[in-house]
């Protein structure tokens, strides 16, 4: 009698830490879920920023190679040297190689 209120005990007992350490991986892989939860959010927010910059990036390029055909073209250049001064030549001179402009004495 005394032996089976023994067993009966440690049984019970075992229940007990069973039921402590299925608690504690319950608990555990709960915890691992919700940060895994938090992460991927915070992931997705990132990408979402990221792909935002991306679209704002190509939109800056599309502007400066736009900026830079407007500003390389032949009628642009023409203004410019206008405006800066410089004339179209009317008489234009061809110096010939044989004949010697500067010499040293």
């Amino acid at each position: 009698m005394r032996r089976n209120k023994i067993n009966k005990k440690i049984e019970f007992n075992l229940k007990g830490v069973r039921l402590y350490v299925l608690g504690g991986v319950c608990g555990v892989l709960a915890a691992l879920s919700i940060f895994m939860t938090i992460e991927t959010a915070t992931s997705g927010a990132e990408i979402a920023d990221l792909q935002k910059k991306e679209t704002q990036l190509a939109s800056q390029q599309q502007n400066i190679e736009e900026s830079l055909v407007e500003n390389l073209s032949v009628n642009s250049l023409q203004e410019k040297s206008t405006e800066m001064g410089f004339v179209e030549v009317n008489n234009l001179v061809y110096v010939s190689g044989g004949i010697p402009v500067a010499r040293l004495p």
